[in-house]
């Protein structure tokens, strides 16, 4: 007898799954070390989101259907459309990312990737150079500068992020924390629409390997800093 889960629609894939968990943390992880003046620690958690966010760029050509950036990124005219459409009460559910989604996932993954990007050109003219800093001297200040400045973007994209969960949540009653747990869409299959998400055993190893291989990259980026900087 199959599960009460088995027949229902794969949307994420492993790969995005642990990429949006991993992304979570090493978010979190920024922010607490930061506070903390721990900055070796903030260093790793701002390369572990370098990687993470290059990860997904990567697999937003290469991975399952709705990771993918051609299959959920639509106009302004799409969004501005999806917006002013009001579906049927027991209408079935599209699966994935919504026109409107697609625009925090871009706003995200850029904001996340910038802050990533200057953390490793910044220096805070005392006890911290990052790992390129050297490759910028005169600017490296700058570049923290400016890193500081887009912190608060964070901050607003996460907490529009959570809201959006908790209204999918309490509102419209779809779990969408537990479908990029599972993997699956929450509804049951005669209330979410859309195509199958999974990706085969093959793309699940190479989607593995890349993030794994991009996480060494990144964290080898320390090592290119001169011992005299």
């Amino acid at each position: 007898m199959s599960s009460p889960s088995s027949d229902r629609l794969v949307v994420w894939d492993l790969p995005l799954r642990l990429f949006h968990w991993g992304l979570m943390i090493a978010v979190i992880g920024n922010v607490v070390t930061a506070k903390m003046g721990r900055m070796d620690l903030h260093e790793r958690a701002g390369l572990t989101v370098l990687a993470l966010v290059a990860f997904r760029l990567i697999w937003g050509f290469i991975g399952g259907h709705h990771a993918r950036f051609s299959n959920f990124i639509k106009s302004p005219v799409r969004v501005i459309s999806w917006l002013r459409d009001k579906p049927a009460k027991d209408a079935p559910r599209q699966v994935g990312h919504s026109p409107l989604a697609a625009l925090s996932v871009v706003a995200l993954l850029a904001v996340t990737g910038f802050l990533a990007t200057t953390g490793m050109f910044s220096t805070d003219g005392i006890l911290f150079d990052g790992p390129l800093a050297h490759l910028v001297p005169g600017q490296a200040d700058v570049f923290a500068k400016i890193h500081h400045m887009v912190e608060p973007a964070l901050f607003f994209l996460v907490l529009l992020h959570f809201a959006a969960i908790l209204i999918y949540k309490f509102r419209k009653k779809v779990p969408l924390t537990k479908a990029m747990v599972t993997g699956k869409a929450a509804e049951p299959a005669n209330k979410a629409i859309g195509a199958d998400g999974g990706i085969t055993t093959s793309r699940l190893m190479a989607g593995l390997m890349l993030m794994a291989g991009l996480q060494i990259a990144a964290h080898l980026l320390p090592l290119l800093r001169p011992a005299w900087y």
